[in-house]
């Protein structure tokens, strides 16, 4: 599992993430009090927008290098660049349905959508392409559960 690209144009950036925070590779992260987080349930409230696709390798309290996990450092973010840019992405939770085109969902980790949560409406699905893989695009905006 992983958050892909699908569609748009998608740019690099660097962006600090906190000391002690664990990233799994190309999953969506946050972008909490100036530092990227992972994605989570709370993913698109008000004071926490999604940022992108992390683009690193996998971080976890085992890694060594530049990427430490105990230390702050600057991570590439992948963040869309065009209105439309969208992500391919795996879904947890009710199967994913064509009638769910256009609803915005939560997220249940940094890289699963939750077809049964909308309360922050992280990402808004845009394709469906079968009951467990959508196209999604990032919400924007804050607090818009339910459809567009």
């Amino acid at each position: 599992m992983s958050v892909k690209p699908y569609k748009g144009k998608w740019v690099i950036r660097w962006v600090n993430k906190k000391a002690s925070t664990a990233f799994s590779k190309e999953s969506l992260c946050d972008l909490i009090a100036g530092y990227v987080n992972p994605s989570s349930a709370n993913s698109g409230a008000a004071n926490k927008p999604v940022l992108g696709i992390y683009q690193g390798p996998t971080i976890s309290s085992a890694t060594t290098g530049k990427y430490l996990y105990s230390n702050t450092a600057e991570v590439p973010v992948l963040v869309p660049a065009s209105p439309r840019a969208s992500m391919l992405m795996d879904t947890t939770g009710t199967d994913l349905a064509i009638t769910d085109q256009g609803n915005r969902f939560d997220m249940s980790t940094a890289l699963l959508v939750d077809t049964d949560a909308n309360t922050n409406g992280a990402v808004r699905c845009i394709k469906y392409l079968s009951t467990s893989k959508g196209v999604f695009e990032i919400s924007r905006g804050t607090n818009v559960s339910g459809t567009v």
